[in-house]
């Protein structure tokens, strides 16, 4: 009986935060595009995705593309040509911010810019459209339709969260890029989502020099051979400890498990298709198995 109290005032708590979250920071009028086939694979940015381009680049016919973060200044993003491009790193669009994320910025969405010649859907929290400076570039092409969603963290009893999530108001912490891209794929009825270079292998690259400084060698499938641990920013500025690093790791994989279940109330299966990967709450699928072999 004490277990049922205190989990019933867990889940109260975390409603009554997350509907003040909703008030305070929450639009109502996201849109998300309809899909163009049943099933899409993210591309995330993990060292393992090159690898996997080179050996199963034919698996990505017939599916949505759907790429984050700085994919599109990679040669594969010409030649992908991803429908669907999802961002939720504020350094991407604050100004305040230390002068290395300004530079990456800019380049990045002056890359999009010259380079994007087909339909895009770019999908960015609504806190980054009080931000000019990231939108200057991307005026210049009329290919790149911007769409802001809700990243605000919804927490609570499940009935509640798929509500929410249902809505577009909100989703699990995204404290990963992974979180706001299943949460808008699933919404948006694709019937297979799947991921690849989702390989999350950030454990195994943290340490701590002897100023204290937690590194974290955070490597990219574009720089996985010459990337360094470096200290991870907080929105752009300055450096998190270890409880906080750990913390934020700790909010992204429970946001899988939370989005797992989400899935498999609308019928959507989640496959992590990444060799290796760390994420330990989706079906996993080998891309050599001879049924997924067209």
């Amino acid at each position: 009986m004490v277990l049922k109290i205190q989990s019933f005032l867990v889940n109260l708590g975390e409603v009554i935060v997350s509907l003040i979250r909703i008030i305070l920071l929450a639009k109502w009028n996201v849109k998300l595009e309809k899909p163009r086939h049943q099933e899409c694979v993210i591309l995330a940015n993990g060292p393992s995705l090159s690898q996997m381009i080179q050996e199963h680049a034919h698996f990505l016919q017939d599916k949505d593309l759907i790429c984050v973060n700085h994919f599109p200044s990679t040669e594969y993003y010409q030649r992908f040509q991803p429908g669907l491009y999802v961002t939720s790193a504020p350094d991407l669009w604050l100004d305040d911010i230390d002068d290395f994320f300004v530079e990456q910025s800019n380049g990045l969405f002056k890359t999009m810019a010259a380079n994007t010649q087909w339909p895009l859907a770019m999908h960015i929290p609504y806190e980054s459209r009080k931000f000019r400076r990231w939108q200057t570039a991307l005026r210049s092409n009329s290919d790149i339709k911007l769409v802001f969603y809700n990243n605000t963290p919804i927490e609570g009893w499940r009935w509640f969260r798929h509500l929410c999530f249902r809505l577009n108001l909100g989703m699990p912490r995204p404290h990963n890029v992974l979180i706001p891209c299943l949460t808008h794929a699933i919404n948006m009825g694709y019937r297979r989502i799947y991921l690849w270079g989702a390989d999350h292998s950030w454990l195994s690259e943290i340490s701590v020099n002897d100023q204290n400084q937690v590194l974290i060698n955070q490597k990219h499938f574009y720089d996985h051979q010459t990337s360094q641990g470096k200290p991870l920013d907080k929105r752009g500025v300055g450096q998190r400890n270890m409880p906080e690093l750990l913390t934020k790791f700790v909010h992204a994989f429970n946001g899988y498990f939370v989005l797992k279940e989400y899935a498999e109330s609308r019928g959507i299966s989640i496959i992590n298709a990444t060799p290796g990967s760390y994420i330990d709450a989706f079906e996993r699928v080998d891309l050599t198995s001879p049924e997924l072999i067209p």
